[in-house]
């Protein structure tokens, strides 16, 4: 008696329901408010060693140095305005972000060479294949220590910037991310100057059995005033882990790069490497 009370209650719930699937905000497109939201409707760009998420770097130089590139940072959604949950969401979202990105000389005994760091604020927003935000971005640049004492001829120039920023991507199907981003820098001390283009392209297929490893390809073109927007080119390969409900990603994979350096403490000079990195991405 017990079993068919139990049998017959599970039928009900299933036509109530839709045989079983019970459809979230997100599916059903409504839009709702929510404080600390699930997820994010921008992404920070797989290849820019610049941008906010946590990572590790090693690579060799072309004058024979070897570095680690360690990035502490992250990029978090503080109220939305859409639907819910992390897995395609539509709206718009208010994001904080910041990292701290942090070059070791492995050559001499993980000094810390330089550091830059990077906080922000933007409005975010999505609707299916699109995406943008604008906001604003601090980014200050700083010398190690132990490269002052092994260098006490280096003269630093100071690198600050204060920016505003507006950016928008496009993703013609479920692999595949085009971006561009324009920085105006309303205040600009040392050897920074006011303008920074940025754009590039993003190849994640998605897993065909969720946690599954996937290949992933990503290139970043960096285009800066201060170094007479002289491109600084970062590409990356690899395999990557995604998150079936957070939408996060862990990547595994190597990187090359060529152009202006991405620790602008040393923005004058050229950079050209090899490397394999860790990538956590919010």
């Amino acid at each position: 008696m017990l079993d068919q009370t139990v049998s017959e209650c599970d039928a009900i719930c299933r036509d109530a329901i839709g045989a079983g699937h019970v459809v979230n905000d997100s599916q059903s497109g409504r839009y709702d408010w929510h404080l600390l939201p699930d997820g994010l409707l921008w992404h920070s760009y797989l290849a820019d060693p610049h941008e906010p998420r946590i990572s590790t770097v090693i690579f060799h130089t072309n004058d024979n140095g070897v570095f680690w590139d360690a990035t502490l940072g992250g990029r978090v959604g503080l109220v939305r305005y859409g639907t819910a949950g992390a897995k395609e969401p539509r709206g718009w979202q208010w994001d904080l972000e910041g990292a701290a990105i942090t070059r070791l000389d492995l050559h001499h005994a993980e000094d810390v060479e330089s550091m830059d760091y990077r906080f922000g604020t933007e409005i975010t927003a999505a609707d299916g294949p699109w995406a943008m935000k604008f906001g604003y971005f601090h980014v200050s640049s700083h010398v190690g220590d132990e490269y002052l004492i092994r260098n006490p001829s280096f003269q630093r120039v100071n690198y600050v910037t204060e920016s505003w920023i507006i950016g928008g991507s496009y993703r013609p199907g479920d692999s595949t991310r085009i971006y561009g981003e324009f920085a105006n820098a309303f205040r600009a001390s040392g050897g920074a100057k006011r303008y920074q283009f940025q754009t590039g392209f993003e190849y994640t297929p998605p897993p065909k059995v969720p946690g599954r490893a996937t290949p992933f390809a990503a290139v970043h073109f960096n285009f800066r005033d201060a170094v007479d927007y002289d491109v600084a080119t970062t590409a990356q390969v690899g395999w990557s882990f995604q998150g079936p409900d957070s939408d996060r990603r862990l990547r595994f994979g190597i990187q090359w790069a060529d152009g202006p350096t991405s620790q602008y403490a040393f923005f004058q000079r050229r950079q050209s490497y090899l490397g394999v990195g860790v990538w956590f991405d919010y």
